[in-house]
């Protein structure tokens, strides 16, 4: 990764609610950071499609990322220069799906089951396994059963690279995979989450085994989504600290706005996820989009990369300090230029 002064920031996010998403919808990042004299470019625009799997792989100068965690802790553990300098909790609709009658509603009965496990053999980072197995093992403990108690079976493919292209700010397609491996008996259950899968479970035929998403316990929500991570390459926090500062006032910024405008808020979420008004109020409730640092939050995703660590989800240099890798500084700053306005 190179070390140069980037007056070029590349921003990424991932198509759920983030406070990058309101930012970038309002164009709060091109306030804030113009003046700086740096020019905020959006990954997901970029015409190549190898510029952006960075968002997976995050080798790229400039690049800070708000998202899901399985590709930020998995481009950790691949050694990749970055630094984790804030998270977000944003409870959204994670649900095991069936066409069985007999298991619906019903997590014991999944002993012995076929549970489908998306396998897109040329991703960068295969996130949407990892959700899977995860969401497969929070399902099965409402039952205190484990992953060996099911049968696990592969549901190759390939990215469509179609699904999302440049400018595009939701993928399309979202659980097609799923919901046909349920039709056609090639898997009892599979897993589905946020706006598109409530959109999933509605399908004819289609069921609940289990929706999760807000259950009393945290541990049972953990899963790529929760909690989200906010990366940055490491050489430009250390060359442009207050860019990067900047970048985490304006979220703060772009939270605080969201939390009074809980209507433009749906718009966002709905033109980011792909989903309907209804969706994206079942899938994410009242979600609060602020970004922090709290002991709680990094406990859950040091249980995260533990779960991904054991299933081989992450390199040989997955078996990382998720505190080390705490950079708090620029959450800090970006408080303080806030308290100064």
């Amino acid at each position: 990764m190179s070390t140069t002064a980037a007056t070029q920031l590349w921003i990424t996010r991932c198509p759920v609610p983030t406070a990058s998403s309101v930012a970038f919808d309002r164009g709060l990042l091109e306030r804030d950071l113009g003046p700086l004299g740096v020019a905020v470019q959006y990954l997901q625009d970029a015409p190549d499609l190898s510029v952006r799997d960075a968002h997976f792989h995050h080798r790229l100068d400039g690049l800070v990322r708000e998202g899901g965690n399985v590709p930020a802790l998995w481009a950790r553990a691949n050694g990749t220069d970055t630094r984790l300098i804030a998270l977000t909790w944003i409870d959204e609709y994670q649900a095991l799906l069936t066409r069985d009658p007999a298991l619906a509603g019903d997590p014991s009965k999944l002993a012995g089951k076929r549970i489908g496990i998306p396998r897109y053999r040329d991703a960068v980072v295969d996130f949407h396994a990892a959700m899977a197995l995860r969401g497969a093992q929070a399902t099965l403990s409402l039952a205190g059963l484990s992953l060996d108690d099911v049968e696990l079976v592969d549901l190759p493919t390939q990215r469509n690279t179609e699904a999302w292209g440049p400018g595009d700010r939701a993928p399309r397609g979202v659980w097609a995979l799923e919901l046909e491996a349920l039709a056609d008996g090639r898997a009892d259950a599979v897993y589905v989450k946020g706006a598109p899968g409530v959109a999933a479970a509605r399908a004819d035929g289609v069921r609940e085994v289990a929706e999760f998403g807000f259950h009393a316990d945290p541990a049972v929500r953990v899963n790529n989504g929760t909690p989200r991570t906010i990366t940055v390459a490491t050489p430009l926090l250390e060359q442009q600290p207050e860019v990067v500062a900047r970048y985490l006032a304006t979220l703060l910024d772009a939270a605080d706005w969201a939390s009074a405008n809980g209507d433009e808020v749906a718009r966002v979420l709905a033109a980011e996820t792909g989903g309907d008004a209804d969706g994206v109020a079942r899938a994410y409730g009242d979600a609060r989009l602020h970004p922090d640092l709290r002991d709680d939050w990094l406990d859950a995703l040091e249980q995260e990369r533990a779960f991904l660590a054991q299933q081989g989800l992450l390199a040989a240099g997955g078996d990382f300090d998720v505190r080390e890798w705490v950079d708090p500084a620029p959450l800090a700053a970006a408080r303080a230029l806030l308290a100064d306005r």
